[in-house]
């Protein structure tokens, strides 16, 4: 019985809590002409076209570990734009087809004090089209 009251518990939470999710914040600098991605985009679905640049920026509010896309529709940035504290990721549209984008935030704990381990899953898909 614990275990379903945690699963619903986490569920709530990677929804982002039972009412109105807090509106994304970032701190980020968009990188000119780059498809930004925010926690707004969260299962939602973003065009880019080849050649473009993906900026990934979810925010300080959590640590977040994104997980590396396929590689082949999207693939990390050659040279990182300078975007601030705010921005997880850059990558390049490299090839027509879709992609998905994942990451893991979870709670930022200060050093040597006991806090609530708890995750939030964000994914967005993008469809690359071509030039």
């Amino acid at each position: 019985m614990r275990l379903i009251a945690l699963a619903l518990v986490l569920a709530v939470v990677a929804r982002g809590g039972a009412g109105t999710p807090p509106p994304p914040v970032t701190s980020a600098t968009p990188i000119p002409g780059a498809v930004l991605v925010t926690r707004a985009n969260d299962r939602g679905t973003v065009q880019a076209r080849v050649g473009e640049t993906i900026q990934v920026a979810l925010g300080t509010e959590f640590e977040w570990r994104v997980d590396a896309p396929d590689g082949a529709v999207l693939v990390p940035a050659a040279q990182r734009s300078p975007t601030g504290r705010g921005t997880q990721a850059v990558f390049t549209a490299a090839a027509p087809g879709t992609s998905t984008i994942t990451a893991t935030g979870t709670v930022i704990c200060p050093s040597g004090q006991a806090c609530i381990m708890i995750a939030i899953l964000f994914t967005t898909t993008v469809v690359v089209s071509p030039r």
